[in-house]
C-alpha cells in the first residue's frame, strides 16, 4: 500500500506526494515531472521511495520544478525522514530537458546535487545511484523549512522574485535592481529637500534626502537613517515611501544619507560619510531645525549595522550618542553565523539572501582588512562589551527566518553586557526585508507597530 497527500508549495502549484509507511530500505526523495505516469509513480513508491509529482504548466515548467525541489528539500526530513541533499528528478519524454535544466540551476547555486534521470532508466536500481550522489560538502546547521515557516503572505510574493546571481558584486546588484521598486511620489503631506553635506579634503560631500512634514514649525526630532543593500547596492529613492509615512505619522524630520558604497569606496569611506552627516547635523541643528536631544540613528540591513558602527565611533571620538540606535535587522558580522548557513543548502528559496552574496559584500566592504580579524567599526557584530560601553538605547527587531539572526541575537547579548538597555525584538515568519512601508501580513505589521512605538518614546524623553 502507498499512501498519497497533495500539498501547494506556492504560485499555484500543488504537487502529490506517494510515500509507502513499510518500506524497510533506506528512503530517498525522487521528483517526476509529470503527472501521466501514475502507475510508474506508485511501482517507485511501493519499492521504498518518496515520489513528489510535479505538474507541468506551460510557460513555467522550469520554474515550477525549481519550486518543488526547494519545497521537497525544505520538508524531506519532518514530513519523509529522508535525506534532503540526496535527490533524484526523473524527466518524461514530454518533459525533457527539464531536469537537465533544473540541475544547471542547482549547480549555479551551489546547492546538493541532483540525480537526473529518464524513466526508461529506471529499470537499475535506483536507490544505489541516489545514495552515491556525493555527501553534500557545504554547511551543516539544520536547514531552515521556509515553505512552512514563513508567513504565507509572504511567502506568495516570494515565489515571484526573481533569483539572486551571486556569481559577482555586478551580478548581484543586477539582481538586486530587478526587485527594487520604482521611486514612490511625493506625498503631499511631505516635504522633501534633495541637499549636500559638505565634506572635507579627505572627505567629499555626502547627498542625502530631508523628509519633513510639510508645515511643521520648531524643533523636531530627527532621524539620521542608512539605506540597505549589504554596503554595495542602495540609494535614496527605494526608502521615500518608508521614510515620507514615518515623518507624518511621527511628526518628526528624517535626514537619509547616500552614503559610498562598496566595492569601490570600501571601509572607512561609508562610515566616515555618516560621521560627517552627524557632526553636521549637531554643529548646525538650529538651522536645521531638529531638536540635538531628541536624535535617532537608525537604519535597516547594511545601513543599521552603519548605524551601529556609528555609535561605537561616536564612543571613542567624544562625540555625543543619540536618543535611540534604531536597528531593523542590522548586517553586523562578517564571520558566517548558523543562521546564514541554515538557509542555505537548499532548504531556503531563491527570493532569500545567499551565502555567497555576503560573502562578497562582505569582501568587498572590508578592502583590504578583508581575511584578518576587522574592529568594531567595521564588524559590530566582533564588538566586545567594552567596545559598545557608552553607545545608545537600542532596539533590534529581525525576523525569525532571516540569515542574520543570530548574529543580532548575539549583538543584544553584548549590548546588554555592556549596560546598554537594548529592546528586542523577534518576529515570527518574518523574513530580511520583512521591514516594510505597507505591511500585509499579522507580523510585518507587528514588526512597523514596535518601530514607531520604540522613536516615540525615544522623541518623549529624548532618551
Amino acid at each position: 500500500m502507498t499512501g498519497s497527500d497533495s500539498h501547494d508549495v506556492g504560485a499555484g502549484l500543488i504537487v502529490r506526494t506517494l510515500a509507502s509507511p513499510h518500506a524497510s530500505t533506506s528512503r530517498f526523495l525522487v521528483l517526476i515531472l509529470s503527472r501521466d505516469h501514475w502507475n510508474t509513480c506508485r511501482e517507485l513508491a511501493a519499492d521504498g521511495l518518496v515520489i513528489v509529482e510535479v505538474p507541468i504548466r506551460s510557460g513555467s515548467a522550469l520554474d515550477d520544478s525549481d519550486r518543488a525541489l526547494q519545497w521537497a528539500r525544505s520538508v524531506a526530513t519532518d514530513l519523509f525522514d529522508v535525506d534532503p541533499g540526496r535527490i533524484a528528478v526523473l524527466d518524461t519524454p514530454e518533459t525533457q530537458p527539464r531536469a537537465a535544466e533544473l540541475a544547471e540551476r542547482v549547480r549555479v547555486r551551489k546547492e546538493p546535487p541532483i540525480l537526473v534521470e529518464t524513466f526508461h532508466s529506471t529499470e537499475n536500481d535506483l536507490h544505489a545511484r541516489i545514495a552515491a550522489l556525493p555527501e553534500f560538502a557545504g554547511p551543516t546547521e539544520p536547514a531552515v523549512a521556509v515553505h512552512r515557516r514563513v508567513e504565507p503572505a509572504t511567502l506568495a510574493q516570494l515565489d515571484h522574485l526573481t533569483r539572486w546571481d551571486t556569481t559577482s558584486i555586478d551580478t548581484i546588484r543586477a539582481s538586486y535592481a530587478k526587485v527594487t521598486p520604482p521611486p514612490t511620489p511625493a506625498n503631499e503631506r511631505v516635504e522633501r529637500i534633495d541637499d549636500v553635506v559638505l565634506g572635507t579634503e579627505e572627505r567629499p560631500g555626502i547627498p542625502v534626502r530631508w523628509y519633513r512634514p510639510r508645515g511643521a514649525t520648531g524643533p523636531l526630532p530627527a532621524i539620521v537613517y542608512f539605506h540597505g543593500g549589504a554596503f554595495i547596492m542602495g540609494g535614496l529613492d527605494e526608502n521615500d515611501d518608508r521614510l515620507d509615512l514615518i515623518a507624518t505619522e511621527l511628526g518628526c524630520a528624517i535626514v537619509s544619507v547616500d552614503y559610498r558604497l562598496a566595492p569601490e569606496n570600501p571601509y572607512p569611506a561609508a562610515l566616515d560619510d555618516a560621521e560627517t552627516v552627524w557632526r553636521h547635523i549637531l554643529t548646525h541643528s538650529d538651522a536645521l531645525g531638529v531638536d540635538p536631544s531628541r536624535l535617532v540613528i537608525g537604519g535597516a540591513s547594511a545601513g543599521a549595522g552603519l548605524a551601529a558602527a556609528l555609535c561605537i565611533r561616536l564612543t571613542e571620538v567624544g562625540l555625543p550618542q543619540p536618543a535611540l540606535q534604531l536597528l531593523v535587522y542590522p548586517m553586523l558580522d562578517d564571520r558566517e553565523h548558523g543562521s546564514l548557513r541554515a538557509l542555505e543548502g537548499g532548504a531556503g528559496h531563491w527570493g532569500l539572501w545567499r551565502l555567497e552574496a555576503e560573502r562578497h559584500s562582505w569582501q568587498a566592504y572590508l578592502g583590504e582588512l578583508h581575511g584578518t580579524v576587522p574592529p568594531a567599526t567595521a564588524a559590530p557584530g566582533r564588538a566586545t562589551p567594552d567596545d559598545l560601553r557608552g553607545t545608545a538605547p537600542a532596539f533590534i527587531g529581525i525576523g525569525d527566518v532571516d540569515a542574520l539572526l543570530d548574529s543580532n541575537l548575539h549583538y543584544a547579548a553584548q549590548l546588554s553586557r555592556a549596560g546598554t538597555p537594548v529592546e528586542l525584538h523577534v518576529y515570527p515568519g518574518v523574513i530580511h526585508g520583512g521591514f516594510v512601508a505597507r505591511p500585509r501580513t499579522r507580523q510585518t505589521q507587528r514588526f512597523l507597530d514596535d518601530v514607531y512605538a520604540a522613536l516615540r518614546r525615544a522623541f518623549e524623553t529624548g532618551g
